[in-house]
């Protein structure tokens, strides 16, 4: 009966622990980390990590000739407790590359485990070497108003980067560190996160030579547990110049009926562009974080200009679009066109021009009723619009 198997009994028994579990490797910047489960064996007191050795480890001398010297394998003391444990350790001083992680786990009779295997990268300097800072145009100050905020519009960054570091004196002479990240995309969070085209930093102090540092933060993936920086990069501002509304006996939308979410829309196009007539949408509707206005052309007529008066707390805006459509009643099926759509505050004076996709000729537009739709940062937000005018202009 002993005949199947006596044979592989030559050696002895070969006894073997339990392997380690979900084995996972973690990025980092010059080491990685590790994690795995025990979950049942509670003979075990130590594991044994060994790496191959693909490039020398930092701080070890290299010998003409020879292998580097560098580590290729760790022994961890494990102290078991009751149930599923789970292991952490860190392996530094690596250089930048590729490595497999092998682990096994052993008894205090010196028994192994079998193989638990992963593969994992390495950064550092290389990686380093590549992180750009987020480009950006020059920033402008809004000194209008009493205030004193500097708008940065911002151009793409890489897909890697998760946090923008700003620094700046305010107004109180305090200097403010300021983190800029992704935000759930304000038209449909089911989109994913956005970087914003504009960041506002507010009660900006307008002093000789005062400037913004700034620098961008990237993870090299997204479990990866170190962070690497761009070097703090120094920028200008110039001052914001509102542009020259257009003559107002061009506004299509002067003395147009206007309907809002909440409360009365006449002051929207009664010409005044101060803050002497107001819309203030109603604490009540706030809720859901929108609000909108739409004017009534009287019948559907080309334009290709629609300027917006944001006069009280564009910062606390979200975003904001213009819609359109020439349909001849508004109702709750009415299909909207978007004519444009800005994530972020506006300015307090906003201007939309519908041109081609180069920006060099205008390109009409047709609708009977143009509509305002604002999100808004929270439900306290109390923003104020003065004003809504659109135009059909012969030139940019």
């Amino acid at each position: 009966m002993d005949a199947t198997y006596k044979d592989f009994l030559n050696g002895g028994e070969i006894v073997y622990n339990g392997k380690p579990e979900l084995l996972q490797v973690f990025s980092g910047n010059k080491r990685v980390k590790l994690k795995w489960y025990i979950v049942s064996d509670p003979k075990i007191t130590s594991a044994k990590i060994y790496w191959n050795n693909p490039a020398h480890i930092e701080g070890e001398p290299v010998i003409p000739g020879q292998r580097p010297a560098g580590r290729d394998s760790v022994v961890l003391a494990i102290q078991r407790g009751s149930g599923t444990d789970s292991v952490q350790t860190f392996i530094d001083r690596l250089k930048e590359g590729i490595y497999t992680f092998s682990v096994f786990m052993y008894d205090d009779k010196g028994h192994s485990s079998v193989k638990s295997e992963v593969i994992g990268d390495v950064y550092g300097d290389n990686y380093q070497a590549s992180i750009t800072n987020r480009p950006l145009d020059m920033p402008q100050l809004n000194i209008l108003n009493g205030k004193s905020d500097l708008y940065i519009p911002w151009y793409g960054v890489a897909q890697q980067a998760v946090r923008i570091d700003l620094i700046y004196t305010n107004t109180a002479g305090q200097v403010k560190t300021v983190q800029k990240k992704k935000i759930p995309n304000p038209a449909d969070a089911r989109r994913g996160m956005i970087w914003l085209d504009r960041d506002t930093l507010f009660n900006f102090k307008d002093a000789p030579g005062a400037k913004v540092r700034y620098r961008t933060a990237y993870l090299p993936e997204e479990t990866a547990i170190d962070t690497f920086f761009t070097a703090y990069t120094d920028i200008g501002y110039k001052y914001y110049v509102p542009p020259t509304p257009p003559s107002k006996d061009e506004n299509l939308a002067l003395k147009k009926k206007v309907t809002t979410s909440s409360g009365t829309g006449t002051t929207l196009t009664d010409g005044d562009r101060t803050n002497a007539t107001v819309w203030q949408p109603s604490s009540s509707e706030r809720a859901d974080l929108n609000v909108w206005f739409y004017v009534d052309l009287g019948s559907a007529v080309d334009f290709n200009t629609v300027q917006t008066y944001f006069i009280k707390d564009p910062g606390k805006i979200t975003y904001y679009e213009v819609l359109y459509t020439e349909a001849a009643t508004i109702a709750t099926d009415t299909k909207w066109k978007r004519a444009y759509i800005k994530f972020g505050a506006p300015e307090t004076e906003d201007i939309f021009v519908s041109t081609n996709a180069d920006n060099t000729a205008l390109v009409n537009l047709k609708g009977r009723f143009i509509k305002i739709n604002i999100g808004l940062r929270d439900e306290a937000t109390n923003i104020n619009v003065s004003e809504i005018e659109v135009y059909k202009k012969d030139k940019l």
